[in-house]
């Protein structure tokens, strides 16, 4: 939640160059308490949302909350619900600081466009910050019985979504990047049942829900003073609605000196029982794996996407008796987006700030993130397979920026037990005729196709920009 980023923001930039003592000492908590205020605005070091006392062999300190979003809240944007949260701060060896805590969470936002609440029963922290790199070196939270609504006014009314999850639990390990002043982040995290359930104004509630979620993240050369630079002034400007000319450029430079921001950046997550319902009935699936992975902001970023599904379990019924044979054992669809100009993009965005200029069309988008006039689609791996089919698909599409774009194809498919899957589709043809086509269509294929040594059929098939279509270097079509 964004509130959370703010406070975690607040501390960590505040808590950077704290030169502790030996001794816990009232004068070493009024420091404490000087430098956590100071990367703050004047207006809300002023709101005294900050308390620091000495608490043994280390300190205590106590966040206000609701001081804090008084300050912020405006006829916009209003939070309540905030109680003081509590952490204790203890000097440790190599000037670090041993964090520790334990609080719940109970906050109500309210905008014009929808109505938030947000709980926690019970959580606990637990990290050591290393100001010498501006970051947490390592940290453990564990939460128990969280919830999150969310419920739509003006004009979304009507559209809800309530999450709740019986525990969580997130940690995180910061350490040295072989680039000098970069670091290397590991983060995992996973939620034990997951429930959501979603409706929309009109149409009836569905839910997906899930035993367990993992999330894997790792990102390496992180500039850790630059962005914790870029915090700093998001929390120092958090009430300003407009820049000025030399904040704008300010963030401008703050934002140039960060880039690339990370070396490469990548994410898996597993969720495992999951269930999608509807008012229709339930569809299962044993596993989910997802991943991302991307390079740092460059002139030219690589993108890929990943998704794998096994075991789907549909209710009875869903799934018409002539069709439950297609129905997939594994599905695994692989994508990925070469040489996208993300540095060109927020150079532009970055002008559109400072200069207060509109906001760029689609057009504009897309001529910025593909200069050369193309983008493309690769898709190194898509494969479905059940107990009557097994094919697989690979290749790619590149497409025109242009309005009305012209794109080529190239693709190579791949089956498996082909005559198996024709004798299938022909036998649910006795209870759906339409599918008589479709195994004629298929019987007429099977005579392009190449057989591989490992017996599976094969077919190149190209398009080019003039819709030419060959398939194994016979031409299909012509336009």
């Amino acid at each position: 939640m964004r509130s959370k980023l703010i406070v975690g923001a607040i501390f960590s930039v505040g808590l950077t160059g704290a030169s502790h003592a030996a001794d816990v000492s009232q004068r070493g908590a009024d420091d404490l308490r000087d430098i956590l205020l100071s990367p703050l605005s004047r207006d809300l070091a002023r709101s005294d949302f900050v308390a620091v006392k000495p608490a043994g062999d280390q300190y205590e300190i106590t966040y206000d909350l609701a001081k804090f979003f008084d300050k912020i809240n405006s006829n916009v944007l209003s939070v309540t619900g905030f109680k003081p949260l509590s952490l204790f701060a203890k000097p440790v060896e190599q000037g670090r600081w041993h964090l520790t805590g334990g609080n719940s969470l109970d906050v109500a936002v309210h905008s014009p466009t929808s109505d938030i609440a947000s709980s926690i029963a019970s959580s606990s922290f637990d990290g050591i910050f290393d100001p010498s790199i501006e970051m947490m070196r390592s940290m453990g939270v564990k939460c128990g019985g969280v919830k999150f609504s969310s419920v739509g006014s003006g004009a979304k009314s009507g559209r809800k979504v309530d999450v709740a999850i019986d525990s969580a639990s997130f940690a995180h390990t910061v350490t040295d990047s072989s680039e000098a002043g970069k670091v290397d982040l590991q983060m995992q995290g996973s939620l034990q049942q997951l429930n959501e359930t979603f409706t929309l104004p009109q149409g009836s509630p569905f839910s997906f829900s899930a035993d367990s979620v993992t999330t894997n993240v790792t990102a390496t050369s992180l500039p850790v003073k630059e962005l914790s630079a870029l915090i700093r002034f998001f929390v120092q400007h958090i009430k300003t609605k407009q820049l000025s000319e030399s904040g704008g450029e300010k963030f401008e430079q703050l934002v140039h000196k960060a880039l690339p921001v990370f070396g490469s950046l990548g994410k898996t997550v597993t969720l495992n029982n999951a269930v999608i319902a509807t008012d229709k009935g339930k569809v299962g699936i044993k596993r989910i794996d997802y991943s991302f992975k991307m390079d740092g902001l460059t002139k030219a970023s690589n993108v890929n996407l990943g998704l794998r599904a096994e075991h789907f379990t549909p209710d009875a019924g869903l799934v018409p008796a002539a069709y439950a044979s297609f129905l997939p054992e594994t599905l695994d669809v692989q994508l990925g987006v070469p040489n996208i100009n993300f540095s060109g993009l927020i150079d532009t965005a970055l002008e559109t700030i400072t200069t207060r200029a509109a906001p760029m069309s689609g057009e504009a988008v897309k001529r910025t993130m593909f200069p050369n006039g193309y983008g493309t689609l690769e898709f190194p791996k898509v494969s479905a397979t059940s107990g009557v089919y097994d094919l697989e698909v690979s290749g790619a599409l590149k497409g025109s920026t242009k309005a009305h774009s012209d794109y080529s194809l190239q693709a190579t498919i791949l089956a498996r037990n082909f005559d198996k899957t024709i004798a299938a589709i022909q036998e649910a043809a006795k209870a759906d005729a339409r599918l008589n086509r479709v195994s004629i269509s298929m019987l007429a294929a099977k005579g392009f196709a190449k057989t591989d040594p490992d017996g599976r059929l094969r077919w190149d098939v190209t398009m080019d920009e003039d819709r030419t279509i060959t398939v194994n270097g016979q031409v299909m079509k012509k336009p």
